[in-house]
């Protein structure tokens, strides 16, 4: 039987001032919370990125914090990006209309 891969999520900010959350492993209701309170860390940041290149599974509470994270960023004047390449994560992103929030890029170097 495969077991589910081990959720992380890091912050780090680049040279250049861009917040970067980075996802890992399956973000899914019990990983939701963490991935949430990561992207509210990133505080009063002018720009947010999103790196979900390493994220396996994206369910519909991970979508729920990037839409409200887009509103919230959006509102505060935020800029807020994705980084996705995994092909299941961006269907989930394109049928959930989350693409249409933000962009989303296929990799760091083209968001940065």
């Amino acid at each position: 039987m495969d077991t589910p891969e081990q959720f992380d999520v890091r912050v780090e900010t680049t040279r250049e001032g861009t917040v970067v959350v980075e996802v890992r492993g399956e973000l899914d209701l019990a990983a939701a919370h963490r991935f949430e309170d990561a992207v509210a860390a990133t505080g009063d940041a002018s720009h947010v990125l999103i790196d979900l290149t390493r994220c396996t599974f994206l369910d519909s509470s991970g979508v729920r914090v990037l839409s409200t994270s887009a509103r919230e960023t959006s509102e505060r004047g935020t800029r807020l990006e994705l980084v996705a390449s995994n092909a299941a994560v961006l269907r989930v992103l394109g049928i959930t209309g989350v693409d249409s929030l933000m962009p989303v890029h296929d990799s760091r170097d083209a968001a940065l």
